[in-house]
């Protein structure tokens, strides 16, 4: 495939925004950190936890920022980990990598040396370690999420010790979706493959169809994710094979550039500001807007295939649901729109990620789909979300810990049945909660 890079590479964003606020992506969490600490090795990192615990300020990464949810949101002390970018070693089949390192660049660094990672998640503005912090995942039963790459982690602990993990050290299980609430990753290692290309097909099914094929549609091909915009009769679904075709014209690198510079910049904004102004047309819209969407086959290098253009700003909640269940849910939340006083503008997406045995992944101890609630509405958010998480909790639905959500320790503990292990490994790690904030204390109690 030559060493072209395969991934185009927009500016990095920052989370930070004017006069030194933290502002996350969704922009529905901000703060003004004391100040801000910018270090550039491990070193001053530990030099960095140390000014901390000395002035007895807390500390938080936060990473892009690029969450719903305010799992980043500084308290005292913001360090950003940009000046940690970058590939430090790679062998066969592995990459150790900065934590910093924005996911994007780190498949295009790979794509440049013919390698690539098995599953990638829809959008990679994210840092690395902020990425499988949350858990963040692709769609795939054949694949777990993100964290099931990690070989080893490097941490700095509170004390200013740093913790080297390694494959066979139970805690490592621990630090594949750590929170942000054990120390602070400084590199991370993870499991590569050869670059691969894939062939995608998109089949229209009535969307009456999907909920009772929901497990046999993800066994149908080794990536397969479905999306429904409110509204419309016809459910997407959408599967990926490993090819070794050509690529088709569409989509090619320069496409993808424009399509994430121009439409979620130029195109979408101005759309959806009408239909917060109008409301009343969101069906009407929807019904005709589902036409428009292409379903040629098209084949690509894994990386443009498996993701999507980063959308404009809106809102998103998730919840994980045990696969033999995810059909029912996701007919319980088509219904819920249905029935909604003001409408939805944005899809409805069902995702599956193998199981795994990461303490705090929501994909702990058994196949899940991952059921994503969007709107770029600002008018009946609100009810909408309430009303999709009265449905997911009848499944004792796991959120995604970037995602919007409100959930506390007395309702996560016994969906985790891991979460008192992490909970002594952070009293281990960081007994005086250096590295806490509201979320964390609200998520794993104070």
């Amino acid at each position: 495939m030559g060493r072209r890079r395969q991934w185009p590479e927009p500016p990095s964003r920052s989370p930070r925004g004017r006069h030194g606020r933290f502002v996350n992506y969704a922009r529905t969490a901000s703060a003004t950190p004391v100040r801000w600490l910018r270090p550039r090795n491990e070193e001053e990192v530990i030099r960095c936890v140390a000014t901390a615990r000395a002035s007895g300020q807390k500390v938080k990464v936060v990473g892009a920022g690029h969450s719903w949810s305010p799992i980043g949101v500084p308290v005292d002390l913001a360090l950003t980990l940009d000046g940690l970018s970058g590939i430090v070693e790679r062998g066969d089949g592995w990459v150790r990598v900065r934590a910093g390192t924005r996911l994007r660049r780190l498949l295009a660094d790979l794509a440049a040396e013919g390698q690539t990672l098995a599953t990638v998640t829809s959008v990679a503005q994210q840092s690395i370690a902020g990425a499988l912090a949350t858990g963040s995942h692709g769609s795939s039963l054949g694949h777990g999420n993100l964290s099931t790459l990690v070989t080893g982690a490097r941490l700095v602990r509170a004390d200013g010790s740093v913790l080297d993990v390694k494959e066979g050290d139970g805690r490592l299980d621990a630090l594949r979706v750590h929170l942000g609430a054990l120390g602070v990753v400084t590199d991370l290692t993870l499991r590569t493959t050869p670059s691969f290309r894939v062939a995608e097909t998109i089949e229209r099914v009535p969307v009456e169809k999907v909920g009772p094929r929901v497990e046999q549609l993800g066994r149908s091909a080794e990536y397969v994710k479905i999306w429904w915009l409110p509204y419309t009769s016809d459910a997407l679904i959408f599967r990926g094979e490993r090819t070794d075709e050509p690529a088709t014209r569409w989509p090619a690198p320069e496409a993808r550039r424009l399509l994430e510079n121009w439409v979620p910049r130029a195109v979408l904004p101005p759309l959806f500001a009408w239909q917060n102004r109008r409301p009343g047309r969101v069906p009407a819209f929807n019904r005709t807007a589902s036409h428009w969407l292409a379903t040629d086959r098209r084949v690509g290098v894994s990386t443009l295939m498996l993701s999507t253009p980063e959308p404009p700003r809106h809102h998103e909640t998730e919840g994980a649901v045990a696969l033999p269940g995810g059909g029912d849910a996701f007919e319980r939340v088509v219904r819920m729109i249905g029935g909604l006083s003001t409408p939805v503008n944005f899809i409805l997406e069902l995702r599956y990620c193998r199981g795994d045995g990461i303490w705090m992944s929501p994909a702990y101890g058994a196949d899940v789909v991952h059921l994503g609630a969007c709107t770029a509405l600002d008018s009946g958010r609100r009810e909408y979300f309430e009303a999709f998480w009265r449905e997911m909790r009848r499944f004792d639905a796991r959120p995604h810990w970037a995602k919007e959500m409100d959930h506390a320790e007395s309702e996560l503990r016994p969906l985790y049945p891991m979460a008192d292990r992490f909970v002594a490994l952070r009293d281990d790690l960081d007994p005086d909660r250096l590295f806490a904030n509201p979320f964390l204390d609200r998520i794993l109690g104070p």
